[in-house]
């Protein structure tokens, strides 16, 4: 499944979504696409890296916008039915209505009809992030009309 998050704009972002998919949502060893600046950071990697495990079994892939590799391997691990968390919108976090990157529209196209995605939001109105799910928004992707489906358990 294909994990949506909007919008980004805390650095405790990721840590909050990652704990409320393994508490709220039983989902864990989901892959998570990190800026590769926190991702490859001696201190920081290190701390995101044993937080996602500690929490979910999560693990983190460096997604540079320079080096698209790592889109294929999310769309592998897609394939392989791995759950897949992205902020599609990217870093920037003083701009809350950016645009998505343009990945995110060929990580849709490759994905397919067929692919189940689940939409989240972020409020900001706290300290730590809350997550809820975003009921039937369309992902504003130009290449795809589908709306994201929440999953049930």
């Amino acid at each position: 499944m294909l994990i949506i998050v909007r919008p980004h704009t805390s650095l405790l972002d990721g840590p909050a979504v990652a704990l409320w998919l393994a508490r709220e949502r039983q989902l864990t060893h989901c892959l998570f696409a990190v800026d590769p600046d926190y991702a490859r950071h001696p201190v920081y990697g290190a701390l995101l890296k044993a937080y996602g495990w500690l929490v979910g079994r999560h693990t983190l892939l460096p997604l540079d916008q320079q080096r698209p590799f790592a889109l294929r391997k999310m769309f592998s691990a897609l394939g392989a039915g791995q759950h897949v968390v992205i902020f599609p919108q990217g870093t920037g976090l003083s701009e809350p209505d950016r645009p998505n990157q343009p990945g995110m529209d060929w990580l849709l196209r490759k994905a397919g009809k067929d692919a189940s995605i689940l939409s989240l939001s972020l409020r900001h109105d706290q300290r730590w992030p809350r997550v809820t799910i975003t009921p039937s928004t369309v992902v504003d992707a130009p290449t795809t009309n589908r709306s994201p489906m929440a999953i049930t358990r």
